[in-house]
């Protein structure tokens, strides 16, 4: 849009200057008409509203006209612009359509049809730019003007104008068919990557409480409401009264929290440090928050009247969370001010967990089960018996190496009778149980390395999912490769064993035929009810015999009608899950989720609800009988500022690799106009629009259906999205994660990903996947010309790798904390991970003995070392953080030293004060506003204005290190 146009009040201002100016020439020359034309004329002008026999009364009455026509009209242009959305009603607003772009304002139509591919954002500017820009050409009170009537020419030439400008905005969001194509109602960054309004929701256990994390404003900021730093809230039920009980200003209060069993504290994981991903447990009491006076509570300048303490004294120790495993956290009903967790030292072994007794008012930390990586003396036995059964291995003798805890598991009196061992040898898996006397450790299933099903393990912190349950003798074990009958079951299964004798009772739940047991829901006794499964999208199931209270057949058949209501409450399409529960079992917290904005979560894409049920006696002529009453209650929306936006829907596609696997993928596409009313709607027929490949990381992790920011960000600006769960995601099994490892990182797992674009970007593999009805015909899910690739962590890795193995393929590539080098020829990740040889062994297990061992072999699958192979013409974005303990960020200086090196176009952000991944508020959004000018500006496409954002951005502390839009010669760097 030409910078020509101005703003209506700018326009006014000038109108106002230029009226000064012109009317003591005027009042001079209306003097001379009215002398001339008399008593009539006189008349005539007196008939115009505003006019008076006086010059200086012309002049200020129309001054007044002008500021008060132009304050309506700013008014109008406003409310117009709001009314102005993708919907069946913004264009009944327009009825009429004829108006072709090169009718529109001289000036604006050589780029019409580059700018109708931009957004509504274009169309308001220029509605706001030219209502006053046209609309009084010529405001001077000449007497010929007065004597015709000016204010009937002037109102005339203002509705011409808002005319045309209506005009302008129809033809480039109804007519143009490239908009309609290319754009759809544009969603701020801040709106997109700005933290969940409201998440983590939590009951107490008396169901007193509720609790959340919220967007609220720091101690620093009093005046502050949202600060873009989470910090947690609490509301009493009883009065409903809601309390902000912390006040963090830079970093989130806590990753995870959980009340005291007496419901007088809060516990909760914090990170020391923004990117360091080590964690203090602190707590903090809720009665002073609800006990001081109403004033003080409200009062935003008043000091809160407690703090979190930091249980934690030891600056070198971390707790609860490692870079990998579930979250080891627990409280317990008979030592109510007491918590327990897994402690170690910061370091290398520090996955090797302790597990301590804090008390939480005095923050005395006990020692209960000691790791025996955690004395000197321990190590050195450890490393010297593995060191023999290594040497022994060699002449064939085999002996077991010694095993080291990395996960324990209480029981429900908290007493740690179940672990997870791996041995420094091959990191084969043993899960081990003993009896309540704390008699010896029994292996009750072994598994090998290669066995091993990583969805057990995570690929991020607190993400496992192994569990034990302990019932008498028995142990219930959320396992992998375990065969029962002669046959493994290619799944992850619950199976119980008994302790004592080592004896396999019975499979409890799991075997899915195609996804992995991916979460468990206990009730107040640490009973597992419900098992969660995932392929497509994520499903509860009730646990055969799992009950909710009272053992008895009733009680099961009552567990099935709650999921049965609760089911039939959401929409077929939904997901939901059972996120915490009041020791009464009469009261759940659900998350339920879509993909888009939905009615009954007021217009966002997930929610938090009540549900309770209660039972109450029913009178009859025959007696009396009990009734259960169940009801659900919406607590809020998660994204409430999402109400405003069409969201882009998300559906599962299969598709076939060339080796004949099922690679299960998400293909987000632009939204429709009229989504939102009428569902989904088809796109208009014509050329795909450009096409995102966004791969995940890990690379042992997976993409799942749902709301998903990114993928809303990019098919608000015109691009569609295709995720790709390729070979080696957990989930799938154990066969599924286990043929992407062994050096398959860079083969089959890429192959995987190439063939997804094959697919989509080919109409012979697609049969109208785009229309339901068939009105549209065949064509591919994203132009072969216009593709990219993103991704981050791994999946900034395969980008990389796509970019340098596929020349030509791609236009661009997005990547975020990439690896750029790998194995033996990778030199910069040795301390990664905090040098933990788990995660070293892991590595050596994805990249395979070649690429472990093997400098040629590792740089062969390295891409900083085959940039020469991008094509030209060809652009690479990278953003990385400073202080990254995954991926160090030399990987991204070694990327760039090539790109400078072969004079490939793109840029290099590096923000300070970030880890793995840019969480930092301004930060993100800064990323992301750079992230959509590169990915427009290489497709050709017009940028959202961001307006606001930048001011939320300005604070950020990203540094260009380097930008090249075009690569004109190589240089030696």
């Amino acid at each position: 849009m030409s910078s020509g146009f101005l703003k209506p009040s700018e326009i006014k201002a000038q109108l106002e200057a230029k009226i000064l100016a012109e009317s003591r020439g005027d009042d001079i020359k209306v003097k001379e008409f009215m002398q001339q034309s008399g008593s009539s004329s006189q008349k005539r002008a007196q008939d115009v509203p505003g006019f008076s026999s006086k010059p200086s009364q012309v002049k200020a009455g129309w001054e007044a006209k002008v500021k008060e026509e132009s304050r309506a009209d700013d008014i109008k242009a406003r409310e117009f612009t709001e009314e102005v959305n993708w919907s069946k009603k913004r264009a009944q607003d327009v009825p009429s359509f004829s108006a072709k772009p090169s009718q529109v304002k001289t000036g604006i139509e050589v780029n019409v049809k580059e700018e109708s591919k931009s957004d509504d954002a274009k169309a308001r500017t220029y509605l706001k730019k030219t209502r006053f820009e046209t609309s009084v050409p010529r405001i001077m009170v000449e007497p010929s003007q007065v004597k015709g009537g000016i204010e009937a020419n002037v109102e005339k030439e203002r509705l011409s104008s808002d005319q045309k400008a209506r005009q302008f905005l129809a033809d480039t969001t109804y007519l143009g068919v490239e908009a309609r194509k290319f754009k759809t109602n544009l969603i701020p960054l801040s709106v997109l990557f700005s933290k969940p309004h409201k998440d983590q929701v939590r009951i107490s256990p008396s169901g007193s409480y509720l609790a959340w994390r919220t967007r609220g404003r720091s101690m620093g900021d009093p005046q502050e409401e949202d600060n873009g730093v989470l910090n947690v809230f609490v509301k009493k039920r009883e009065t409903s009264t809601i309390r902000q009980i912390t006040f963090y200003k830079e970093l989130d209060a806590c990753v995870h929290f959980t009340f005291t069993p007496d419901d007088k504290s809060i516990v909760f994981l914090r990170e020391t440090k923004r990117g360091s991903e080590n964690y203090h447990l602190y707590a903090i009491e809720i009665d002073p928050f609800f006990d001081q006076d109403e004033s003080k509570a409200d009062d935003p300048k008043s000091p809160p009247p407690t703090q979190p303490r930091n249980l934690i004294k030891d600056p070198n120790m971390t707790c609860g969370i490692g870079f990998a495993g579930g979250i080891q956290l627990w409280t317990s009903s008979e030592s109510p001010r007491h918590v327990f967790v897994s402690t170690s030292q910061i370091g290398p072994y520090a996955m090797f967990w302790d597990i301590s007794q804090v008390d939480i008012d005095t923050s005395k930390l006990t020692l209960v089960e000691q790791n025996v990586m955690s004395t000197k003396w321990g190590m050195v036995r450890v490393v010297f018996l593995t060191l023999i059964a290594r040497i022994l291995s060699y002449c064939c003798i085999k002996i077991k190496p010694p095993g080291i805890p990395i996960q324990w598991f209480p029981d429900n009196q908290m007493l740690f009778r179940g672990r997870i061992e791996v041995n420094l040898l091959n990191l084969g898996a043993s899960f081990c149980a003993r009896n309540k006397n704390k008699g010896n450790w029994n292996s009750l299933h072994t598994c090998t390395f290669e066995e091993t099903n990583l969805q057990l393990v995570g690929s991020t912190g607190g993400a496992g999912t192994a569990r034990m349950e302990f019932d008498g003798d028995n142990v219930d074990i959320h396992l992998c490769a375990f065969k029962t009958g002669g046959k493994a079951s290619d799944t992850t299964t619950y199976d119980r064993f008994n302790i004592n004798t080592g004896q396999y009772l019975e499979r409890i739940a799991g075997g899915h035929a195609k996804s992995d047991i991916t979460g468990f829901v206990q009730d107040n006794k640490g009973r597992a009810q419900f098992v969660c499964y995932e392929n497509e999208k994520k499903v509860l199931e009730i646990l055969p015999g799992a009950l909710p209270g009272a053992e008895s057949d009733d009680d099961h058949s009552s567990l099935e009608d709650d999921i049965q209501y609760i089911k039939s409450y959401f929409q077929p399409s939904m997901t939901f899950q059972l996120v915490s529960r009041a020791n009464s079992d009469d009261t759940w917290v659900l998350y339920a989720e879509n993909d888009v904005g939905h009615s009954i979560f007021k217009g966002s894409p997930s929610a938090y609800y009540i549900f309770t049920r209660s039972t109450s006696t029913v009178r009859t002529a025959h007696g009396s009988s009990s009734e259960v009453n169940r009801n659900m209650e919406l607590i809020f929306p998660s994204r409430p500022e999402m109400k405003k936006y069409n969201l882009s829907k998300m559906d599962p596609v299969h598709i076939k690799s060339r080796d004949g696997e099922d690679i299960l993928c998400y293909l987000s596409r632009i939204p429709s106009p009229t989504q939102h009313i009428k569902g989904h709607q088809p796109e208009i027929p014509g050329p795909p629009p450009p096409l995102v490949m966004v791969i995940h990381g890990g690379p042992n992790a997976r993409d799942s259906w749902g709301y998903n920011p990114l993928c809303q960000f990019l098919c608000s600006r015109g691009f569609r999205v295709l995720q790709v769960n390729y070979r080696g995601s957990t989930g799938f099994g154990a066969r599924f994660l286990r043929i992407g490892m062994n050096g398959e990182f860079c083969k089959s797992l890429q192959d995987d990903i190439v063939d997804a674009v094959k697919y989509a970007t080919s109409t012979s593999n697609i049969e109208s996947a785009d229309d339901a009805d068939g009105d549209i015909p065949p064509r591919p899910w994203g132009d072969p010309n216009k593709l990219a690739i993103l991704g981050g962590s791994f999946g900034g890795y395969s980008a990389l790798w796509q970019m340098t193995s596929n020349p030509g393929l791609y236009k661009c590539a997005v990547a975020v904390c990439p690896i750029s080098s790998v194995g033996a020829a990778d030199k910069q990740s040795k301390k990664a991970f905090g040098g933990s040889p788990l995660i070293a062994k892991y590595w050596n297990r994805v990249f395979g003995k070649a690429v472990s061992n093997s400098k040629t072999a590792a740089m062969k699958a390295s891409p900083m070392y085959h940039i020469d192979k991008v094509s030209e013409g060809s652009s690479i974005a990278l953003y990385h953080g400073e202080n990254d303990p995954r991926a160090p960020i030399q990987h991204s200086y070694n990327v760039l030293r090539e790109l400078k090196r072969c004079g490939i176009a793109g840029e290099f952000v590096l923000f300070a004060g970030e880890g793995h991944g840019i969480s930092k508020v301004a930060n993100s959004l800064y990323m992301y506003y750079r992230i959509e000018e590169f990915l427009c500006k290489t497709f050709g496409m017009s940028t959202f204005n961001a307006g606001d954002d930048v001011k939320k951005f300005e604070q950020n502390t990203g540094t260009v290190k380097w930008s090249a839009e075009y690569a004109k010669e190589k240089t030696d760097v």
